[in-house]
C-alpha cells in the first residue's frame, strides 16, 4: 500500500523538505483571498474585489479601506493549526524534518511548534513602521482603527506581508530553493504539483521520493513518486 511505503520513506529520511499548500490553511479556517468560494460576496461587501484590496497600491491610496478588509478578514481569521501541522511539528522534533516552506500567512507551521519554517509571503504576526523600522504586535494592528499608526512617525504601520503588485523576498527564494535541493525526500501537502508552490521548487528536488497528500486529483500528479488522494490533516498524522 502506498500508506505503508510512505511510512517507511518518513521513518527512514534524514532530509525531508515539506512544500505546505494553502488547502492546508484553508482547512484550519483561514481565508484564501484567491479561492473561488465566496468572492463574489466579499467584494459587494467591500465593493472590490479581494485581490484588487489585498494590493500594495491600496494599501498606499486608500489606506482605511484595505485595513478593514485586513483586519476582518484576514487578522481575525487567523485559523487553529491542525492535525497537520502538529505532524509536521513532531516530525521535526524528530529530527528528520528539516523545512516547511509555505505561502500561507498565518504562520500556522510555527505556532504547532516548527522552528524552521520559511514563509514566502510574510505572517500577520509581524508588523514595522516604513520609515524608523519599529515593530508591532498583531494585537496592536487589530485594536487601532481604523488606521494603525506608527505611534513614532505617526504614518500607517506596515503587515510584513507580500501584497498583490509586489515581489516575492529573493533571500526566502534561495533559501526554500536550497532546502529542497538538498532534500532526500519532498513532501507536497495540500496542493497539486501544478500549483505555485510546488511548480516554483519542484525542479531543484534531484531525489526519488516525491510524495504528494492532497485531497484534489490534478492531471500533474503523475510527476509524484507517490501520493494519497486525501486531506493531509487525515493522513499525516498516521505516517510519523
Amino acid at each position: 500500500m502506498q500508506a505503508d511505503r510512505i511510512k517507511e520513506i518518513i521513518a527512514g529520511s534524514s532530509d525531508i523538505v515539506c512544500l505546505l499548500g494553502l488547502k492546508v490553511s484553508m482547512d484550519c479556517g483561514c481565508l484564501n483571498y484567491r479561492q473561488e468560494d465566496g468572492l463574489y460576496d466579499l467584494e459587494m461587501k467591500y465593493g472590490y474585489a479581494p485581490e484588487e484590496i489585498f494590493s500594495a497600491s491600496f494599501y498606499n491610496t486608500r489606506p482605511r479601506q484595505f485595513f478593514e478588509f485586513y483586519r476582518n478578514e484576514i487578522l481575525n481569521r487567523p485559523g487553529v493549526p491542525g492535525p497537520c501541522h502538529q505532524a509536521l511539528a513532531r516530525m521535526e522534533q524528530n529530527g528528520n524534518l528539516k523545512a516547511v516552506i509555505t505561502r500561507e500567512l498565518f504562520s500556522l507551521s510555527k505556532r504547532a511548534g516548527c522552528r524552521h519554517v520559511i514563509e514566502l509571503h510574510g505572517s500577520i504576526y509581524q508588523n514595522i513602521c516604513p520609515r524608523c523600522g519599529k515593530k508591532y504586535t498583531i494585537d496592536y494592528m487589530k485594536k487601532n482603527t481604523p488606521i494603525p499608526l506608527c505611534e513614532k512617525c505617526g504614518i500607517p504601520v506596515r503587515p510584513s506581508v507580500r501584497l498583490m503588485g509586489e515581489m516575492l523576498n529573493s533571500k526566502a527564494i534561495a533559501q526554500a530553493a536550497l532546502e529542497v535541493e538538498k532534500a532526500d525526500t519532498l513532501l507536497v501537502l495540500g496542493c497539486h504539483l501544478n500549483a505555485h508552490l510546488a511548480a516554483n521548487f519542484l525542479p531543484y528536488y534531484k531525489g526519488n521520493k516525491l510524495i504528494l497528500i492532497n485531497e484534489e486529483k490534478h492531471f500533474m500528479d503523475r510527476r509524484a513518486d507517490y501520493m494519497i488522494h486525501e486531506k493531509p490533516g487525515d493522513v499525516l498524522p498516521g505516517l510519523i
